[in-house]
């Protein structure tokens, strides 16, 4: 019986046919968002993303409370959820910032973009999360 129902999860995992990564990409994000935040007077952007990016980079460095970084970490992936539209699914209920964004490349940033950062020579880093395809 056990078999069997390692057999049957095995056969349902494989049905869903994820996205080939030679595929074009099927989305662009807004890199905006509709909708203000607790901490803003206006709607994220590029600039404000950005700065937030670096608060989380700078709340870490400073050991602040781990559970203080949870919480605004948590908020913070609503927001890119909202500011990456229509484009949701790539941000994932478990993703930490750090994977969503190359955090080393921050010094060099210009602005962010929806998982990724555009960079002062014009470039853009992305996160790991973002598909290979969508880049």
């Amino acid at each position: 019986m056990r078999g069997h129902l390692l057999a049957l999860a095995a056969s349902l995992g494989a049905c869903g046919k994820p996205q080939a990564s030679d595929e074009p990409c099927s989305c662009s994000p807004a890199n905006t968002s509709r909708t203000k935040t607790v901490h803003e007077d206006a709607p994220m952007d590029g600039q404000s993303l950005l700065a937030r990016l670096r608060h989380h980079r700078n709340d870490v460095a400073q050991g602040k409370n781990p559970r203080d970084i949870k919480v605004a970490d948590d908020e913070l992936r609503f927001a890119i959820l909202e500011f990456c539209q229509p484009c949701g699914e790539w941000v994932k209920d478990r993703l930490t910032i750090e994977e969503m964004y190359p955090l080393g490349k921050l010094d060099l940033a210009a602005r962010g973009v929806c998982m990724g950062l555009v960079l002062t020579d014009g470039t853009t880093a992305w996160g790991d999360a973002r598909p290979r395809n969508c880049r």
